[in-house]
């Protein structure tokens, strides 16, 4: 901030107040052009009803976390890792809204579930529940890719659509995601497979 000064006739006060005027419009700019580089940035990567909510949470988050923002080596590069990690969160909720929906609806479906589907689904949620934080671990992009096509349900060419890649780019990062994950899952658990090759249940090593 420039500080204010005074001299005869007070021609360096006007000065100065002039300079601290088009300073705050420089700084007003920069952040005008940053929240609509942001929303671009989010808009090609969650559904357009979810974009300015989506937004709205990232610049609470930098907000909130303004002390450590302003001691980055390179603040922009660690404002879009906070907007990565705050799309990565929203598919969390949202696949935690949908497999609840999911269930909901099954549920009404049919009105008396045996004992046993009842035990396969709470085995299969603590699955899920197990893996979410290792894939939430991988880059932001890998991570996006899973969640996009795992959770969400989005098939990979729809989900290429909406990150701007080929089909085979996603496919590529889709598959680089899951040998990832599977590498860091075989490193610290032991899966039990039925005879079709699906996890029924995973312990610690």
């Amino acid at each position: 901030m420039i500080p204010d000064g005074t001299s005869p006739g007070g021609r360096s006060h006007g000065r100065n107040r002039l300079s601290s005027a088009a300073g705050d419009d420089d700084e007003g700019l920069r952040w005008s052009e940053f929240q609509s580089r942001l929303r671009s940035y989010v808009a090609g990567r969650v559904d357009p009803a979810w974009t300015d909510d989506v937004t709205g949470d990232i610049l609470l988050r930098l907000l909130r976390n303004r002390e450590r923002l302003e001691q980055a080596r390179n603040p922009l590069a660690w404002a879009y890792r906070v907007a990565a990690n705050t799309i990565t969160d929203h598919y969390r909720r949202r696949a935690v809204e949908s497999r609840a929906l999911l269930q909901a609806q099954a549920e009404a479906a049919s009105p008396a579930p045996a004992a046993t589907a009842k035990e396969q689904q709470a085995e299969r949620r603590r699955i899920e529940a197990c893996l979410m934080p290792f894939i939430l671990d991988l880059s932001p992009k890998q991570a996006e890719a899973l969640l996009l096509t795992s959770f969400q349900g989005l098939s990979q060419a729809e989900a290429a659509h909406r990150l701007g890649l080929t089909v085979s780019g996603m496919k590529s990062r889709v598959q680089r995601a899951r040998a990832e994950l599977k590498r860091r899952l075989l490193a610290c658990c032991e899966f039990e497979m039925d005879r079709r090759g699906r996890v029924m249940g995973m312990v610690p090593r």
